[in-house]
């Protein structure tokens, strides 16, 4: 009985079916969405408390002043603890969020790693820090794993696999890898064993060649990591968006719509068919390059939680050490690592977004094999001549286009910022691209055109940065295997080749054919829109509409101030009131004082009082 029967005749579980943690929200009972409710409401207060005892009380204060009020006791308590105090003493105020975010468990693990990545969002020092979010989780335990597998596969994995080994040899945030062994039926007259299987059918009979035994790694989601992620990533556009508001120096940054983003790139990594996906169009990219490879995805043993592949048994490529004692070619290896990526973004278009040290293997023969295919980043069709533009401006050095291609990736226009714009990328060409070969490092480069744009406030696609790291991060590891590696000079052939292609005769006339048919349908289009425009003029149907921003927070600030200032008004009255009833000896009389003038004095200074409490906490 092959994969495919097991999973219809499964009555206990289908693809895609849900386990302990995963439940469908739409077939959830009553209970059980007020438990989820509570949980919510529970895991909010966990999140600022753990802030706060990080010393970020300052953050939650701003963020929600009644949860800040609540937990006020957590609050002095880190402040004034000795604990507290070492943590803040010795720790700087990037590695005190690090840590918080190990502490909140994998979805801010997950979050701090895309974050590391946004050079536009997060200053240096704490993209540095974020980096080091790559550190190992516990496993997860071998039963609740072997659910995992059933539920997507339909059977256990001792079903499944010809072996297969509970304890993982890796256990990340979002899924934990083990290794196995597959038995896939080899084509008659195919006695190879090179490891290569010429069909991933899952069927387990073999009638016609004998099985060929495939070594596998088997990448499996941690149960009930989606519902944790997705709480957490509402809780936290919950507090994003409550501290847009109330920290208005956060709104340059479009912290919600980095947020939203991150919310998508994350859902998009929990369905392992995506990734399958990267990896078939990485390896369909690379088919005629021997030297570059990745694991081979086998779709009829994954689904959205299950992703089994080849297992590539290489050294990683930071490992200097053990590359030696291979007698392995550095030099060789830094080439073809650079030019794989290289290949990757001015050929393909579509790269890897993270490729360091953990996730290049070194393989017999120096091949590069690339691992983790999760994340991804592609250049869009509409980028490819910003880039191409801003490529050839540099080979050039010339500022005045290198800015002019920012601006039109970002649409940014402001003819003032465009002037200073271009003579400090004239400062950041001389001083880069004067270097002689062998000291131009391009990720100090890219780092500083990065500082230049976040300090304009330009907007551009997140994918340039992620384009800026990968290139910096394989230029890391070129240097590193070596020194003498000029990663300007390798890039070169690939720029001239993608502004070749850009500039391509062909694409220029499709282009100018495009352009035409829009501008001739623009003329013919003109005059009946000019009289519809004037008939409404006309007839007075022309509306114009203003939208003025945070019209919100001025009512209610206008709502405060009158409420005080009537408040104090009519304080002031009675306090004149009183003093004219004790003058005027009206009785009843206590100790020769009219009562009356007491208890307005008496009112007077409660209202008072609750006055003054009032504009201490609106401060």
């Amino acid at each position: 009985m092959n994969l495919n029967q097991r999973r219809k005749e499964s009555s206990t579980h289908k693809l895609g079916d849900s386990i302990t943690g995963d439940a469908d929200p739409e077939k959830a009972s009553p209970r059980s969405l007020m438990g989820r409710a509570l949980n919510r409401m529970t895991r909010y207060s966990e999140i600022l408390k753990i802030l706060i005892r990080y010393g970020f009380s300052d953050l939650v204060r701003k963020v929600d002043i009644d949860v800040y009020r609540r937990l006020r006791g957590v609050a002095r308590k880190s402040r004034g603890g000795p604990g507290a105090r070492q943590i803040r003493r010795n720790w700087s105020r990037p590695e005190r969020m690090r840590r918080a975010l190990e502490e909140l468990g994998p979805a801010f693990v997950k979050v701090g790693q895309l974050l590391s990545h946004r050079p536009d969002i997060l200053p240096p020092d704490w993209i540095r820090e974020f980096e080091k979010l790559r550190s190992m989780v516990p496993p997860v335990g071998a039963h609740d794993i072997i659910r995992v597998v059933e539920a997507e596969l339909g059977s256990p994995p001792e079903e499944i696999f010809a072996e297969f080994n509970p304890i993982p040899i890796a256990s990340a945030s979002i899924a934990q890898v083990h290794r196995g062994k597959l038995l896939l039926p080899q084509p008659p007259g195919d006695s190879s064993s090179s490891g290569k299987a010429a069909s991933t059918s899952p069927s387990t009979d073999f009638p016609d060649g004998m099985p060929l035994e495939i070594e596998v790694a088997v990448k499996i989601q941690r149960p009930g990591i989606r519902r944790i992620i997705e709480t957490d990533l509402s809780i936290l556009r919950d507090i994003v968006r409550i501290a847009e508001k109330r920290i208005p120096a956060l709104a340059i940054f479009h912290p919600l719509e980095a947020v939203r983003e991150l919310e998508r790139a994350m859902i998009s990594e929990l369905d392992f068919r995506n990734e399958a996906d990267n990896l078939e169009l990485f390896r369909r990219n690379f088919s005629d390059d021997e030297n570059i490879t990745a694991p081979q995805p086998f779709r009829d043993y994954s689904g959205i939680r299950v992703l089994t592949m080849s297992y590539l048994d290489g050294i990683h490529v930071g490992d200097t050490e053990a590359l030696d004692e291979k007698g392995y070619d550095r030099r060789l290896i830094a080439r073809r690592g650079a030019e794989a990526v290289l290949s990757q973004v001015f050929e393909h278009r579509f790269f890897h977004s993270d490729p360091h040290g953990d996730n290049i293997l070194i393989l017999p023969d120096e091949t590069i094999a690339f691992l983790d295919f999760g994340q991804m980043g592609s250049i869009l069709p509409s980028q490819r001549a910003f880039l191409a533009d801003l490529l050839s401006a540099l080979i050039r050095s010339d500022a005045v286009r290198a800015v002019r291609a920012i601006l039109n990736w970002s649409g940014y226009r402001s003819p003032d910022v465009t002037r200073r714009l271009i003579m400090d990328m004239e400062h950041i060409i001389e001083h880069y691209l004067s270097r002689p070969f062998g000291r131009l490092q391009i990720g100090e480069m890219v780092s500083a055109m990065v500082d230049l744009i976040r300090r304009y406030d330009i907007e551009i696609p997140s994918n340039f940065y992620l384009l800026s790291k990968a290139l910096s991060t394989i230029e890391d590891i070129a240097t590193s295997l070596d020194p003498g590696f000029d990663f300007i000079r390798a890039s070169r052939p690939f720029a001239k080749r993608m502004i070749r292609k850009e500039l391509n005769p062909d694409r220029i006339a499709d282009q100018i054919a495009g352009v035409s048919g829009d501008a001739f349908r623009f003329i013919r289009d003109l005059p009946g829109e000019t009289r519809d425009l004037m008939n409404m003029i006309k007839s007075g149907r022309l509306k114009l509409e203003f939208e003025l921003k945070d019209m919100a927070r001025i009512d209610s600030t206008l709502k405060r101030v009158i409420t005080r200032l009537s408040a104090a008004i009519m304080l002031a009255a009675m306090i004149m009131a009183s003093s004219i009833l004790v003058q005027s000896l009206i009785p009843p009389l206590f100790f020769g004082v009219p009562v009356i003038g007491i208890l307005g004095f008496l009112i007077s200074g409660i209202l008072s009082f609750v006055l003054l409490i009032d504009l201490w906490r609106h401060r």
